[in-house]
């Protein structure tokens, strides 16, 4: 029987692997305390409320803007945007690429004093 120390590496398996970044949710937040809409992001696939980070009035490109996800310590950011401002990469704050992002249009009903989210898209392994 072989030792493990002997063992042929297994290529599914890396003592060292790069981290990956939690999944990212973003749209906007309906009508703020300022009457005006706002890109946010959020952890994909968890509750959009009240767990988001506000980037940016709507009217404003979101791509470039350095964010951190509650919870979250690695700082990112959404890339490559349109003419239409939407995001078609997320990057790590320094610049390194990290995932495709895709449209994903949806309406997130929030309750109490939290406004309701339109999902726009999603940036997911």
């Amino acid at each position: 029987m072989a030792s493990p120390m002997n063992a042929a590496p297994d290529s599914s398996t890396h003592r060292l692997q790069a981290r990956d970044p939690v999944p990212v949710g973003f749209g906007q937040q309906i009508q703020t305390s300022n009457e005006a809409n706002y890109w946010v992001v959020w952890v994909e696939g968890e509750s959009a409320c009240p767990n988001i980070q506000s980037l940016a009035p709507l009217t404003d490109n979101p791509c470039g803007i350095s964010f951190t996800l509650p919870g979250g310590t690695e700082k990112l950011k959404l890339g490559d945007c349109d003419g239409n401002n939407m995001p078609h990469s997320l990057y790590l704050d320094s610049g390194s690429f990290v995932r495709t992002c895709n449209a994903d249009s949806d309406k997130i009903t929030c309750h109490g004093d939290e406004h309701d989210i339109v999902k726009h898209g999603y940036c997911t392994a």
